[in-house]
């Protein structure tokens, strides 16, 4: 497809922002998506569909971001696929494509979690999810650092990103150590105290017990 070359470089740029943005969305969505102790089941329910529309949307903008940068020759193809292989800026660039394969495959992995659930590998699910954290982070520091000096909007929707996942993060931790706190200081209903063992009963008034069965 040809495009204008103002439109490309606008697009080489503005997809990234948008990737890391509906990434950020998506981890924002997700930690609200974990929450029991505030949200209902359906609002869990909207929170993961949110959550998932974000990822989906940020692997887009991803491709196109890629895309875009392939077709304006700001990155070579060796480059744009095997990390640490850029001649100008090999971590930076580096840390860009390793998060893309990461996120590409958290993206992956949720879309087949129902299925890892059904053969009991849910457990890779989750370790790989986990993986979307880093390579967050490394697309941050990638966004910021790799191409040329980011305009002021950029720089603040990346703040507000990390503002975001922070509270909500600080936030999630905060009810899960309440909740546990609540949860410790249920009294436990008390054993009691000289039961008789199952399948007996005691005496009436004599003090002796007999065996049933």
């Amino acid at each position: 497809m040809l495009v204008n070359g103002a439109l490309q470089a606008f697009l080489g740029v503005a997809a990234g922002v948008l990737a890391l943005v509906s990434f950020s969305s998506a981890v924002l969505w997700g930690l609200a998506a974990t929450d029991r102790l505030v949200l209902y089941p359906v609002h869990r329910l909207a929170a993961q569909a949110i959550h998932r529309t974000m990822g989906i949307g940020g692997v887009v903008f991803l491709v196109l971001h890629v895309w875009m940068n392939l077709i304006q020759h700001q990155i070579g193809a060796l480059a744009a696929f095997v990390p640490f292989t850029d001649p100008r800026k090999p971590v930076l660039m580096g840390l860009g494509v390793l998060a893309g394969y990461v996120l590409l495959a958290v993206a992956f992995a949720g879309a087949a979690r129902g299925l890892l659930a059904r053969t009991g590998e849910a457990r890779r699910w989750r370790i790989v999810h986990i993986l979307a954290y880093p390579a967050w982070g490394a697309g941050l520091i990638h966004g910021l650092n790799a191409g040329r000096l980011p305009a002021s909007w950029v720089t603040v929707m990346y703040g507000a990103a990390v503002v975001g996942v922070i509270l909500a993060l600080g936030l999630r931790l905060a009810l899960q150590e309440r909740g546990a706190q609540g949860r410790s200081a249920v009294p436990r209903r008390p054993e009691t105290v000289g039961r008789p063992p199952a399948g007996t009963t005691a005496g009436a008034g004599s003090g002796r017990g007999r065996r049933v069965g």
